[in-house]
């Protein structure tokens, strides 16, 4: 069963990071731009290139490390980073949203704000990287193929693809709008 969680959490991350960093990499001044909207960080531009050479680093390094059947110990320092990363992203969020700012967030290319849902997000991939640092000799590795592997392909996918779309699903764009009232027979009036 460790195997299970632990390649679904580490797949799942490797996933992310490579997904965020092409995203960054195809509209790179969106990060750049959301940065500066925050006003968070001195130098914006040099932060978010940091962000998606990290990123991007992390991604190819741990795909290597899966590539190689003792890929253990590489992998464990691969999601140990990407805990650290996402839990820096969890963290920033929270203290962009505590200060009562509506900027966006700067996480893909389509502009988005920054809301609960995204630091949710940031938590959720900071404790996978996490679980599968603590796990990563109980990940299969891609150069085993079998039906545990294809499961946890599978799931991570899922989740990576669910976990993208979560801040942007869950977006109400007009929470100030009461909702509308309906009259009889059913029609708002």
């Amino acid at each position: 069963m460790s195997a299970l969680v632990a390649g679904v959490g580490a797949y799942t991350v490797l996933l992310t990071l490579l997904l965020a960093a092409g995203e960054h990499l195809s509209k790179p001044a969106a990060l750049s731009a959301a940065l500066a909207a925050q006003r968070v960080v001195p130098a914006p531009s040099v932060v978010a290139a940091a962000v998606i050479a990290a990123e991007g680093l992390l991604g190819v390094a741990g795909v290597a490390a899966l590539l190689r059947d003792d890929g253990g110990p590489l992998l464990g320092l691969v999601l140990a980073g990407g805990a650290a990363l996402f839990a820096t992203y969890a963290g920033y969020g929270w203290y962009v949203r505590s200060t009562g700012r509506t900027v966006p967030c700067g996480c893909s290319r389509v502009e988005q704000p920054m809301t609960g849902w995204v630091v949710a997000r940031a938590a959720v991939l900071a404790g996978l990287a996490l679980t599968g640092s603590l796990l990563s000799g109980a990940v299969v590795p891609l150069g085993c193929p079998d039906t545990v592997l294809l499961i946890v392909l599978l799931a991570a996918a899922t989740f990576t693809a669910l976990l993208a779309h979560l801040p942007a699903a869950m977006h109400d764009p007009t929470p100030d709008q009461p909702p509308a009232r309906v009259g009889r027979g059913g029609v708002p009036g």
